[in-house]
C-alpha cells in the first residue's frame, strides 16, 4: 500500500459510505467526502508519489478512482492532462467519479479549443460514462465565455442510458438558465430528440432559483406529455 492508499484509507468516512451508496446505486466503497478526496489529490499531484499512482491503474476501489480523477485536474500540461484522461475514462464506471473529476478539470478554461474536439471525440465513443464526461465538461465550461450554439446538436442525440439522458438534462436546464433566449426554441418547437431529456430539463431549470417567476410558468407549459 502506498502512501496516497494510505491516507485514503486513513480519512475513510463510515457514516458517509452509507449516504453514498443511497445516491451512487451498486457502490459501497465510497467512503472519502469529497472535499478531504481534494485535500489528498492536491497534497500529491505534483510529486513522485502522485505520478506512481496516476500510472497505477486500475485501482482497487472507487475512492481511489475519485482522487485519480481529482489529480488529474491539479496538474499544468495540458497534454499530459488530456493523455492521463484517456487512459482513465474507460474506468470511471459512476457519475460521482465522473462528474468530481470534470468539476476539477479548470484547466479546460485555458484551452477550450483543445477540449472541444477531444468532447466530439468522446460523444463518439461506446462507453456511455465516456459519453456523459463530454456532456458535463460541455456543461460546466461552455455556457458562458465559451458557449457555442452548436453544442446543442452535439448533446441532443437519442440515447437509452439513464446516466447520459441525466446529463443532457442537466446541461439543456444550465442552458436555460444562462442562455434562455437561445435556447428556449428548442423547447417550444419540440426539438430535443428524447422527451424525457425535454421534461426533465424543464424541470431542472424550474427548480433553478436564478430563472424568474413567469419564466417557470412559461417552461411548465412546454412539457411532453408523454415521456421517453
Amino acid at each position: 500500500m502506498n502512501i496516497i492508499q494510505t491516507e485514503i484509507q486513513n480519512f475513510k468516512d463510515e457514516h458517509y459510505a452509507k449516504f453514498s451508496s443511497s445516491i451512487v446505486p451498486g457502490k459501497t466503497d465510497i467512503f472519502l467526502r469529497v472535499p478531504v478526496a481534494k485535500k489528498i489529490a492536491k497534497k500529491y499531484a505534483l510529486t513522485s508519489y502522485g505520478a506512481q499512482f496516476l500510472y497505477n491503474i486500475p485501482h482497487k476501489n472507487t475512492d481511489e478512482n475519485i482522487v485519480h480523477g481529482l489529480m488529474i485536474g491539479y496538474l499544468k500540461d495540458v497534454d499530459k492532462v488530456i493523455d492521463l484522461i484517456e487512459e482513465f475514462l474507460p474506468f470511471i464506471d459512476n457519475w460521482v467519479t465522473c462528474d468530481v473529476t470534470c468539476a476539477n478539470l479548470k484547466i479546460v478554461k485555458k484551452y477550450p479549443n483543445l477540449f472541444e474536439k477531444c468532447v466530439k471525440k468522446w460523444l463518439k465513443s461506446e462507453n456511455s460514462f465516456t459519453k456523459r464526461f463530454a456532456i458535463v465538461i460541455l456543461l460546466d465550461y461552455f455556457l458562458d465565455d465559451n458557449f457555442n450554439i452548436n453544442h446543442f446538436n452535439l448533446v441532443n442525440f437519442c440515447s437509452e442510458n439513464y446516466y447520459v439522458k441525466m446529463a443532457q438534462s442537466w446541461y439543456f436546464s444550465v442552458a436555460l438558465v444562462k442562455q434562455y433566449d437561445v435556447t428556449l426554441p428548442l423547447f417550444e418547437n419540440k426539438l430535443i430528440k428524447n422527451n424525457f431529456v425535454h421534461n426533465k430539463a424543464i424541470q431542472k431549470a424550474c427548480e433553478s432559483f436564478r430563472i424568474s417567476s413567469d419564466k417557470k410558468q412559461y417552461l411548465k407549459k412546454l412539457r411532453c406529455n408523454i415521456c421517453l
